[in-house]
């Protein structure tokens, strides 16, 4: 989830250039419905309205805890949220994009 349309349509090429099967939505409120269906879910941080972290306590409350990857263009020394905030991989931005995959793939090999 990216709330900037240009980053969000980059990342979805991306990953899906990579193989995966990619759901992108501009809003948390609008992930809500696919976090049960899907294997992670790559968020940014910073949004207005509900954020990354919102997103991450919704991602815990379901059935099937869904890993949680933040993006942000803060440190993790920035932003105290952040840094309490138990994702499963903190990404700082810009993004490289191989390091993405390989990040997105630890934490899917954890999972099995």
């Amino acid at each position: 989830m990216e709330d900037d349309a240009d980053s969000r349509e980059i990342l979805a090429q991306t990953l899906t250039m990579e193989g995966a099967r990619v759901t992108a939505v501009s809003t948390a409120r609008e992930a809500l419905p696919f976090l049960s269906s899907v294997d992670i879910v790559l968020t940014d941080f910073v949004m207005p309205g509900d954020d990354g972290a919102w997103l991450l306590e919704q991602a815990n409350k379901q059935t099937r805890s869904t890993p949680v990857i933040a993006m942000s263009g803060y440190e993790e020394r920035q932003d105290p949220r952040l840094a309490a905030a138990p994702f499963a991989r903190k990404l700082l931005k810009p993004l490289n994009f191989d390091e993405l995959c390989a990040e997105i793939a630890v934490v899917l090999g954890n999972r099995a």
